[in-house]
């Protein structure tokens, strides 16, 4: 069975074949020969055809599998011939973190007798196995969207709160398809922010008239963007987006346990999302916001970081209240 021409690396993969990738990893990510040959299958758009009663090779003994394309053409593979081809196709699959590649080994006399391994830009995050995103932007339509990055950096306050709110739905028993499709083209709306016309830059603090493109979230966009990705549907874009965002929680649930612990009585974050207007008005008055909606357009690791620190200073002066309760 000759193969065609595969991508390279995990940076030459497209959208669907990285989260079909990415699948792969996390259900077989124990048997890393399994895994690279299911991969294979998955780019090659094959699929192995069960059999009631197995077939073997007459010369070996060994089991066959019988590979399939959509075609209809189908092949006779062993286990064994299905995990070389994959091998040798796929060298790049079992660094998913990135590779930085090794030089030729050469022997006393200067013959290389190992060939050099070029390096291999990463798609995974080390940070909970998030997927590191191909590019920055992508086009849907006639508009450009900013992609969330591996710990949702480029989130805001706002869009935080929003998808707390929308997510749990996303669970809820006995949705039809029609109410799950609205709840990720929500869910899309809250996450990717469309590129905008700005007519003054205001960086560095100067304000100067020039033209240019940005990528600012506005919450006055959410209903049409809910709109446009109803007629967008992209479910394997709202599946990245989705593991992106559960896996940058978990990260900041590790950073953060002071915030994302506790018990069912007692937990800092869902407190804080409960009084809203409190948590809003304190944030304020610690870091000098004039007012509200500065605090939600604000970087939603920097709020994060904030409410800590908030939170840390609160401890501390409880325990030195206890202590001086105790004398």
């Amino acid at each position: 069975m000759s193969l065609p021409q595969l991508p390279g690396s995990w940076s030459e993969l497209s959208w669907q074949q990285l989260y079909a990738c990415w699948q792969v990893k996390q259900r077989y990510g124990g048997n890393a020969d399994v895994a690279r040959a299911a991969a294979l299958l998955q780019l090659l758009g094959m699929k192995v055809e069960r059999r009631k009663t197995p077939v073997y090779d007459l010369a070996t003994g060994e089991p066959l599998y019988t590979v399939c394309d959509k075609d209809g053409g189908c092949w006779h593979v062993t286990p064994r011939e299905l995990s070389q081809m994959a091998k040798s196709a796929l060298p790049w699959f079992d660094y998913p973190y990135g590779d930085p590649g090794e030089p030729a080994v050469k022997d006393d006399n200067g013959k290389t007798v190992k060939e050099p391994r070029d390096p291999v830009r990463g798609y995974v995050s080390k940070m909970s196995d998030a997927l590191i995103l191909p590019q920055d932007t992508m086009k849907v339509g006639r508009k450009v969207f900013a992609l969330p990055q591996a710990a949702c950096n480029n989130l805001t306050w706002q869009q935080y709160r929003s998808l707390q709110a929308i997510a749990p739905q996303l669970f809820s028993e006995g949705l039809s398809d029609a109410e799950m499709a609205d709840l990720q083209a929500e869910f899309l709306a809250y996450t990717l922010v469309p590129r905008s016309l700005a007519l003054l830059d205001t960086t560095n603090g100067s304000i100067r008239f020039r033209p240019h493109y940005e990528f600012v979230y506005s919450s006055t966009q959410a209903e049409g963007l809910v709109r446009f990705w109803r007629k967008h549907t992209d479910e394997t874009l709202f599946h990245i987006c989705f593991q992106t965002y559960q896996t940058a929680l978990t990260y900041y649930a590790s950073t953060y346990p002071l915030l994302f612990g506790g018990d069912e009585k007692k937990n800092v974050m869902r407190d804080a999302l409960a009084g809203e207007v409190d948590t809003i008005n304190t944030i304020m008055k610690y870091q000098g916001y004039s007012k509200p909606e500065d605090v939600y357009a604000e970087n939603l690791p920097l709020i994060l970081s904030t409410l800590n620190t908030m939170t840390k200073e609160a401890k501390e002066i409880e325990r030195m209240n206890a202590k001086v309760k105790k004398k």
